[in-house]
């Protein structure tokens, strides 16, 4: 399987329709507070997240995944609760993996709109000209390199 699958139990994997389907849940483990870091295992509640993921033998690959919503006990913080995040996996509010949302910002950067849509279609991940040029703009810019020398031009 996958290697950013490692943190995740997985529970079932199965295919549906061309779609290769993954049932996984994070493991019990402490987590530390975005905010204040200090570490909690006390559950508030679960939710399902599902993520796109990269094909795998021409195969479009979607992941349930079981996340925890926990509490911080963290005295002072003004977080209550906060949600799991599963290193290599899950990026807050995505619901692409980083696997993934590299592919799709690489063709962007590449190919741009129309050939970026193309490639993507071919690797079994269908988005729209306009969708690709979307993530291609939320790129941030490199950083421009500060000249070392000046010449003057007379």
């Amino acid at each position: 399987m996958s290697p950013h699958l490692d943190a995740v139990r997985v529970e079932r994997v199965w295919a549906a329709g061309g779609v290769v389907r993954i049932a996984a849940c994070t493991r019990e483990l402490t987590v530390a507070c975005p905010d204040c870091g200090r570490g909690s295992a006390r559950v508030h509640s679960r939710y399902s997240r599902t993520l796109a993921d990269v094909a795998v033998g021409g195969r479009p690959v979607v992941i349930g995944l079981s996340v925890r919503r926990l509490f911080c006990d963290g005295p002072g913080c003004g977080r209550r609760t906060f949600t799991e995040q599963v290193e290599g996996l899950t990026v807050r509010y995505q619901r692409r993996s980083p696997l993934l949302q590299h592919l799709v910002q690489m063709a962007g950067v590449l190919l741009a709109g129309r050939g970026g849509a193309r490639l993507l279609q071919i690797l079994k991940v269908p988005l729209s000209r306009t969708s690709v040029l979307f993530h291609l703009m939320r790129l941030p810019l490199p950083a421009a390199a500060t000249p070392r020398v000046l010449v003057g031009l007379r």
